[in-house]
C-alpha cells in the first residue's frame, strides 16, 4: 500500500536537478557574454583550453614585437626627417656659393653670404647632435665603433654589417688608384703658346675655355679652377706646363680635351682623353680590385666600404670594427636583430676628396666666397652625395627591414586573432537563444514542482475530510 511521506519522490528530484543544471547553465552563459570568451576555465574545455593559451601566448609575443616595430618606425622616420634638414641646410650653403660663382659679388654681399652658410653650417651641426627618442643618432653614435685607423692610410670606413661579430680589417695596397691626367706644354716664362679654344669635360660636365698667346699659366689655371665645381677637373702650374688633373680617382675619372680652335697641344695632339685606375689591394687574404680609392667586402653576414687615402700604398694597421650600432628586433626571435649603421654628419665629417663642410664657416681655409668659391661648391657637392648614399643605407633600412616586418606581423597578428576568436570568441546570438531556453526550462522545472505541490496538498485535504477532520 502507498503511503504519504516528506522524502521527495523521483520526479521531484529529477525536476530539481533539473533546475539546478538549468540555473547553472544560464549563469554559465551569462558570464560567457560578460567577458565575450567562451573559455573562462581550464575547466570549461580543457584541451580548447591549451590551444587558445598557445595561441594566446604567440599573438602576446606578436604584438610586443609590433610595439617593437612601431617604436623602430618612429625612430628612423624621425631620422629620415633629420637627414632631410641636413640637406636642406647643405642646399642653402651651394645657393649662397652660387651666388659668387662667377666672382661678381660685393665684399658686403659676400659677408652677408659667408653669415648665410655660418649659420648653415651651425644647424647642420644642431641636426647632428638632436636627441630622437632620447639618443642621438647622427652624430656618430648610431655607428659601429671604429678604432685603430690610420688616417694617412685609410680616409673612411664606412661599415653596413658585421655579422653580430668584431670584425678585423687587415691587408695592404699593392697600387693606389689614380686620377686623369693630361699636360699641357706651355712656352718659357710659364705662358700660353698660341690662341686656342679647348673644351674641358670631366666627370662633373664640361666647359668651354679660350687662351691666348703669351698669357701667363697662372691666369688660365685660376680660370680654370674656379670652373672646377662644373667640370670636375682642376690645373696646377709646373714650370712651363698646366697640368690638368681630375678631383675624382679611378677609371670613372676622367680628363677630356677637345681643341675646336687653334692650337693647345696636349701630349699626342689637339684632342685627347685620359683616365685613371682603380686601387688595387689585399684585404684578411683576398684580393681586390676596387672603384677608385674605394674597396667594398661584402661576405656572408658581412658588408663594409674602405676608402683607402689618395696615393697610399703598403701595409695597412689593422683596423677593428665592433659594437651593435642601431639595433631592432623586428622579429619574435630575440636572437635576430636588424641593424642601421649611420656615420656622423657633423660639418667636419662631411665632405670628400675636396675638403670638410666645416672648411667653409668663417675662419675656415674655404670661407669668404670669391677665390674659394668653385672648391667650395665641391665640398657641398661631395657632402650631398655623400649624404644621398646614407640617405638610401636609411630609406632602404626602413623599406626592407620595417615596413616589410610590420606588414608580416600585420598579417600575422591577423590570423592568430582570428584563429583565438574561432575557439574563444562568443556568438551573441547563440549565447541568447542559449539563454532563454536554460530560462525556459528552469521555469518548466518550477512549475512541475508547483504541480506536484498543488497535488500533495490536494491529496492531504482529500484524507482529512475522509477523515472527518475537516
Amino acid at each position: 500500500m502507498g503511503r504519504i511521506g516528506v522524502t521527495l519522490s523521483g520526479i521531484e528530484r529529477s525536476l530539481l536537478n533539473q533546475l539546478a543544471e538549468a540555473n547553472a547553465a544560464a549563469t554559465l552563459s551569462a558570464l560567457r557574454m560578460a567577458t565575450g570568451s567562451k573559455i573562462n576555465h581550464a575547466g570549461d574545455d580543457p584541451s580548447a583550453f591549451v590551444r587558445l593559451s598557445e595561441l594566446q601566448n604567440r599573438l602576446s609575443s606578436v604584438q610586443a614585437t609590433m610595439d617593437n616595430v612601431t617604436a623602430a618606425g618612429s625612430m628612423v622616420t624621425q631620422t629620415q626627417s633629420a637627414v632631410d634638414g641636413i640637406r636642406t641646410q647643405l642646399n642653402t650653403i651651394r645657393t649662397e656659393l652660387l651666388k659668387d660663382e662667377s666672382g661678381g659679388l660685393t665684399a658686403a654681399e659676400r659677408a652677408e653670404a659667408q653669415a648665410n652658410i655660418d649659420a648653415a653650417i651651425a644647424q647642420i651641426n644642431t641636426l647632428a647632435t638632436t636627441e630622437i627618442d632620447g639618443r642621438r643618432l647622427l652624430d656618430g653614435s648610431a655607428n659601429f665603433r671604429i678604432s685603430g685607423r690610420n688616417f694617412s692610410q685609410v680616409a673612411d670606413v664606412r661599415v653596413y654589417s658585421t655579422g653580430g661579430r668584431t670584425l678585423t680589417i687587415d691587408g695592404s695596397v699593392t697600387a693606389a688608384a689614380t686620377q686623369a691626367e693630361l699636360t699641357y706644354n706651355g712656352q718659357g716664362g710659364s705662358k700660353i703658346d698660341g690662341d686656342a679654344t679647348f673644351t674641358l669635360t670631366g666627370s662633373s660636365g664640361a666647359v668651354e675655355f679660350t687662351v691666348v698667346n703669351n698669357e701667363a699659366l697662372s691666369t688660365v689655371a685660376t680660370r680654370i679652377n674656379n670652373e672646377s665645381h662644373k667640370t670636375g677637373v682642376t690645373v696646377a702650374v709646373s714650370g712651363n706646363d698646366l697640368i690638368f688633373s681630375s678631383v675624382e680617382y679611378g677609371t670613372t675619372a676622367e680628363v677630356t680635351i677637345d681643341v675646336s680652335a687653334g692650337t693647345f697641344i696636349v701630349a699626342a695632339g689637339n684632342s685627347t682623353t685620359d683616365t685613371g685606375t682603380d686601387v688595387e689591394a689585399a684585404i684578411n687574404g683576398a684580393s681586390y680590385t676596387g672603384e677608385g680609392n674605394r674597396v667594398t667586402v661584402s661576405e656572408i653576414g658581412v658588408h663594409y666600404v674602405v676608402e683607402f687615402a689618395p696615393t697610399f700604398t703598403g701595409d695597412l694597421n689593422a683596423i677593428t670594427v665592433s659594437g651593435d650600432a642601431l639595433s631592432f628586433t623586428l622579429t619574435s626571435d630575440l636572437n635576430r636583430r636588424a641593424t642601421l649603421a649611420i656615420p656622423g654628419l657633423q660639418a667636419e665629417r662631411l665632405g670628400g676628396l675636396s675638403g670638410r663642410l666645416d672648411e667653409l664657416a668663417s675662419g675656415g681655409g674655404l670661407d669668404g666666397l670669391d677665390a674659394n668659391t668653385s672648391q667650395a661648391i665641391r665640398v657641398v657637392d661631395e657632402a650631398l652625395a655623400e649624404l644621398t648614399l646614407i640617405e638610401g643605407a636609411v630609406d632602404g633600412f626602413y623599406d626592407a627591414s620595417i615596413s616589410s616586418a610590420s606588414g608580416l606581423l600585420s598579417d600575422l597578428e591577423e590570423d592568430l586573432e582570428d584563429a583565438v576568436d574561432e575557439i574563444n570568441l562568443v556568438d551573441t546570438t547563440e549565447e541568447t537563444q542559449l539563454q532563454t531556453y536554460y530560462q525556459n526550462l528552469a521555469s518548466n522545472s518550477i512549475a512541475g514542482l508547483a504541480v506536484i505541490r498543488q497535488q500533495r496538498s490536494g491529496i492531504v485535504t482529500l484524507i482529512q475530510q475522509i477523515a472527518g477532520l475537516i
